[in-house]
């Protein structure tokens, strides 16, 4: 029984995330600890990039854009999507990750990448990290 409510718990969860409604601000996940990220802090999170204008390190979508960093409506929503993460190699398995608080609206800042995939338009700066889970476990 447990297994079955697992799976419609996170249905539910990321199906908010499709609603205009998600006031708790803009998540995202990262393998960075870019510290308590102070007020000066001008640490950003990128968003869609036009071909020839991706800093080393990013991976294209196939026609040669970045999507924009992945972007979840709460907490919850981006620690659910720790699995997939690990397998699309954005975060490595057995290392710290963290969750971290945008200076981003949803859904002005944000847009359907894929269905149940939302991106950031533009860069974003980090103003809060959420949580931080030391093993990667």
């Amino acid at each position: 029984m447990k297994i079955l409510i697992l799976p419609l718990l996170l249905t539910a969860v990321l199906a908010g995330c499709q609603r205009d409604d998600c006031t708790a601000g803009v998540f995202v996940l990262s393998g960075t600890d870019f510290g308590d990220v102070p007020a000066a802090s001008v640490a950003a999170m990128p968003g869609r990039l036009p071909p020839g204008k991706l800093p080393a390190g990013l991976q294209p979508s196939a026609d040669g854009h970045y999507p924009g960093t992945k972007a979840y409506c709460s907490a919850l929503a981006a620690r659910s999507d720790y699995r997939d993460a690990l397998k699309g190699g954005h975060l490595q398995a057995g290392k710290p990750w963290y969750v971290y608080r945008l200076d981003a609206r949803w859904p002005q800042d944000v847009y359907p990448y894929r269905e149940a995939d939302w991106r950031l338009k533009a860069p974003a700066r980090l103003l809060k990290k959420e949580e931080t889970h030391g093993s990667g476990n």
